[in-house]
């Protein structure tokens, strides 16, 4: 086991993407097996907060005091087993993803940041753009072991109901506490998932590192595609882009099954056209789609769907980008992940501060939240961007305020919280709610569901000891 105590050696591990800076630790332990983690948690009382990767957006990793665990030498991935692969939580997406390069299968949450750590997707329940087809973290989540922080261990699996108490490896069991609320039924990553008749393993899934230590997972994975079908269609207006996105989500669309529907507007284009001088002029807004060629299935069949079914749908098609080969696809990709690498680095030579949204509302009003962002954004005066997954109803609106527009930018952002709550949406669609979410948190859910959330929370933590500051406060 490793231990650092020098501040020069605990800095590194009070920074994540989210800048925030508060943030201060007595030590750094880094176990290198279960076994140290363990008898670790047995002797220890104070505060811990769990380290990944340090791609997080909300300060979750990130200790307001207390002890940090770090799992980096948790890096081992197992071998295929049928349509399974087992990972421990220090390995990064890119990893997974170069293991399974040779295999005929592929993982399909894909966040952008591909260094982000499995531990870390499985704490904040991450998604990425293919979202809209595949699901989320959690529906690939089959197995998962770790520790709670009483150092008891848990082995959890899909048959393993909250109907049942949690059997832990000490033979002691626990409870689930009986509680009244239930998670959204939108896309969403707030707080704890609690669903009757759910896994033990989902409410683990999303946890923000405030429930138990994950030391290993079983990830199910599905046969590669034999390609993809990608393309990046311009709109002059884009209430003609909104439209298409409703009628690829309904029966219209026939044999159009996208895996991801990527937004971008006039702004974020305006952005990306230093990079991309192909963009044409003038355009409103632009859609990023994909949709996987199946085992056996015919590309330029599919391919010919797609443009018939686009011909009376107003997209500029002549100005469209369609890919031709792997080349134009990971430019398109690259197209897509581009934008917040951008935007980050024009705050930090600006010096300012990103205001930004991760809300998703439900699928019966979409139109109605993305007339009710135009109009808004529009009215507030401040410069910002909109784009991500509009296919989940799920955009990212960032704010980009002058120095004296920030609490301008923060009342809007305000107002953009509570009329998507109103529609029965979620405050976080796939980054978690950390420590810089709290306050929307509990507009979103109240008072008596906290409490529900909180008897979750002391059920299986009654030290408070994991992820302290996250979600909510004692």
């Amino acid at each position: 086991m490793i231990r650092k105590t020098d501040p020069q050696a605990i800095a590194p591990y009070l920074k994540d993407a989210s800048n925030f800076s508060l943030g201060f630790a007595e030590e750094v332990v880094i176990p290198e097996t279960p076994e140290e983690l363990a008898n670790f948690l047995r002797t220890n009382n104070g505060p811990i907060t769990v380290a990944g990767a340090g791609t997080g957006l909300t300060a979750s990793r990130i200790p307001d005091g207390g002890k940090i665990i770090s799992l980096e030498r948790f890096k081992k991935i197992g071998g295929l087993e049928n349509d399974s692969i087992t990972a421990e939580p220090a390995v990064s997406l890119r990893d997974l993803q170069d293991r399974l390069k040779s295999s005929a299968f592929f993982y399909p949450p894909n966040p952008t940041e591909t260094l982000a750590s499995i531990g870390g997707t499985i704490a904040t329940n991450a998604s990425g753009s293919r979202s809209f087809y595949y699901g989320v973290t959690r529906d690939f989540v089959l197995e998962l072991e770790g520790f709670l922080a009483d150092g008891r261990s848990f082995r959890l699996n899909r048959d393993h109901k909250i109907d049942r108490p949690l059997e832990l490896g000490d033979g002691s069991f626990i409870e689930f506490p009986s509680v009244d609320y239930t998670s959204p039924a939108c896309k969403n990553a707030a707080g704890f998932y609690v669903q009757p008749g759910m896994s033990w393993l989902d409410l683990f899934v999303g946890s923000d590192g405030a429930l138990g230590i994950i030391t290993r997972a079983r990830l199910k994975l599905l046969p590669r595609p034999d390609r993809f079908l990608s393309g990046v269609l311009f709109f002059a207006e884009k209430e003609n882009c909104w439209k298409l996105v409703q009628d690829l989500r309904s029966d219209h669309a026939g044999a159009l099954t996208p895996c991801s529907l990527e937004y971008f507007d006039r702004r974020a284009l305006n952005r990306l056209r230093i990079k991309f001088r192909q963009i044409p002029d003038k355009v409103d807004a632009a859609l990023f789609f994909e949709q996987a060629v199946e085992p056996g299935g015919d590309y330029d069949s599919l391919f010919d769907r797609w443009c018939e079914n686009l011909l009376d749908r107003d997209p500029l098609l002549e100005d469209s980008w369609f890919a031709e080969n792997d080349k134009d696809l990971e430019k398109f990709h690259g197209f897509r992940h581009e934008l917040p690498v951008m935007i980050n680095e024009e705050n930090s030579r600006l010096g300012r501060v990103k205001v930004g949204t991760d809300m998703a509302a439900p699928d019966e009003r979409f139109l109605e939240m993305m007339k009710f962002y135009d109009r808004e954004l529009e009215a507030a005066g401040i410069d910002y961007v909109a784009f991500g997954h509009i296919g989940d109803n799920h955009l990212h609106i960032n704010l980009l305020p002058e120095a004296n527009d920030l609490s301008k930018a923060k009342e809007v952002c305000q107002n953009l919280a509570t009329r998507i709550l109103s529609f029965g949406g979620t405050v976080s669609a796939e980054h978690g709610i950390g420590k810089l979410k709290k306050e929307y948190f509990l507009q979103m859910i109240g008072a008596e569901a906290l409490t529900d959330l909180k008897l979750i929370k002391k059920t299986l933590d009654p030290g408070w000891i994991l992820g302290r500051g996250n979600i909510f406060d004692p």
